[in-house]
């Protein structure tokens, strides 16, 4: 079976980081206060303009990339799957990756580097434009003959779940997601068990 895996808000933590982060430096910067904590992005967060959300990253973009941990049993999960023989995707729409550019190599060698120090196994990646995330990555879904893909963002899973199975990796901003090829999981031991379900379908 080949499983897709996305990344930031799956492999990584993000909810935290943004409130966290967003909240010290919205309030200093700007005098903005949390406006919606179930946001997905700083911009539905702080309801700030998508210039203000750019300064944001532009300052902790690589704090986010190089230190955040990953998740709890993510890389013994997916380790476990890898042995048993399933093929792990990474599929990722994080900003620059898909860039031909300095930039977008150096996102590129941070996300490989940050996968390695986390000891998360993976047989390839599909690198996804951050502005046309939702197509890319059904795209990269039926390039690679993704039979479950694990997400998190909302719109993706919609889209998603159109090409392929979507296991919802539970998050504030994505709760009302729901749908025929949709299940979803709080956390990595949920996933492993719903994989493990859905192949007993099959």
């Amino acid at each position: 079976m080949n499983i897709g895996v996305d990344v930031d808000g799956v492999l990584v933590e993000l909810e935290t980081f943004q409130l966290v982060h967003g909240a010290r430096y919205y309030k200093k910067k700007y005098g903005y206060d949390v406006v919606d904590p179930a946001g997905f992005d700083v911009t539905d967060i702080f309801c700030c303009s998508e210039k203000e959300r750019s300064r944001f990253w532009t300052r902790y973009f690589w704090k986010q990339v190089i230190a955040s941990p990953s998740r709890e049993n993510a890389s013994s999960v997916l380790r476990q799957l890898q042995s048993d023989g399933h093929r792990i995707y990474i599929i990722t729409g994080r900003a620059f990756v898909a860039r031909r550019t300095f930039v977008g190599w150096g996102s590129r060698t941070f996300l490989k580097s940050w996968m390695r120090r986390r000891k998360i196994p993976y047989d390839g990646a599909y690198y996804c434009s951050e502005h046309h995330n939702s197509a890319d990555k059904a795209k990269g879904c039926e390039i690679l003959g993704i039979d479950i893909m694990v997400e998190d963002n909302a719109e993706n899973i919609m889209a998603l779940s159109e090409v392929t199975r979507v296991i919802c990796f539970d998050a504030a901003y994505n709760r009302d997601c729901a749908g025929e090829n949709i299940r979803r999981a709080r956390d990595w031991t949920e996933v492993h068990a719903l994989i493990e379900d859905i192949l007993s379908y099959t």
